[in-house]
């Protein structure tokens, strides 16, 4: 098998220039020279290109990281955030509940024996009555028409018992009725619900002294509830009506639908 030719001349040539080389031949040391010098001032520009889209490529995916660690940092630290911001809205709330607790106390301890502390727990909707139920019953010792109050006055009466829960009849309730006075003067008439927010304050006769801001307490004189328990404030007046009574507005001082915890009173 003949060897080709073009093998042979490579051949030759690949020894002719082995051997300038070898024995540094200056024409050819020489050209070779500024061969090798053309041959990078030509690569090196095309290498410094080639480069380049690698180094860019590098940097993009180096900032991609980093923004996905920067993300995943400011997320866990919004977390952390909206953690601490419920942790205090709770406070208020805490707060509140305690002060409510202690007072409550302080009305027990003043009257021991005579009151029971009880946890509002829902409202019954199918009853004829306004009610909210409670967490006493019979073996705590509540019985039907116990007066049940808070801190900031009459809240109403006990209507149905069972061995553990109680219903009380709110004074906003339309078959609710309390005889008070208005403080500090010499007047006397009934708390009537109106089933709304606002109750009625009957048989004020425009003989009588009343005014917008006087304060309502119990009579003691309707057998259920004891004397001097707050119970609303007159916040409206109408003296045009036509008759012999005025028509007033009060306002009680128990939001109901806000009842937390409420004291039942035993009948000494």
């Amino acid at each position: 098998m003949k060897t080709p030719l073009i093998i042979i001349i490579i051949a030759v040539l690949v020894l002719t220039v082995s051997f300038f080389i070898f024995t540094r031949t200056p024409v050819f040391v020489n050209n070779y020279l500024k061969i090798k010098i053309s041959c990078g001032e030509v690569v090196g520009p095309a290498l410094r290109l080639l480069k380049e889209p690698f180094t860019g490529a590098r940097y993009i995916f180096n900032t991609y990281m980093n923004l996905i660690d920067a993300k995943k940092e400011n997320y866990l630290l919004k977390k952390r955030i909206d953690e601490l911001l419920l942790e205090n809205q709770r406070i208020p709330e805490l707060e509140q509940e305690n002060r409510r607790l202690k007072t409550i106390l302080k009305l027990a301890e003043s009257n021991p024996g005579t009151s029971v502390a009880a946890k509002v727990i829902g409202e019954d909707l199918k009853n004829w009555f306004k009610c909210i139920i409670v967490d006493k019953g019979r073996d705590h010792g509540i019985n039907e028409k116990m007066p049940v109050i808070t801190p900031k006055g009459i809240v109403g009466q006990v209507v149905e018992v069972n061995k553990w829960h109680s219903k009380v009849m709110i004074i906003n309730d339309t078959n609710s009725s309390v005889d008070v006075n208005i403080e500090g003067r010499d007047t006397r008439g009934v708390l009537e619900g109106t089933g709304y927010t606002v109750l009625k304050l009957k048989y004020i006769t425009k003989n009588d002294e009343v005014e917008v801001g006087d304060k309502l307490v119990t009579s003691g004189k309707d057998s259920i509830y004891p004397k001097g328990i707050p119970t609303g404030i007159i916040i409206a007046i109408d003296k045009q009506k036509a008759g012999i009574f005025y028509d007033i507005d009060v306002m009680p001082y128990n939001n109901f639908k806000r009842l937390e915890e409420v004291m039942i009173l035993r009948k000494r």
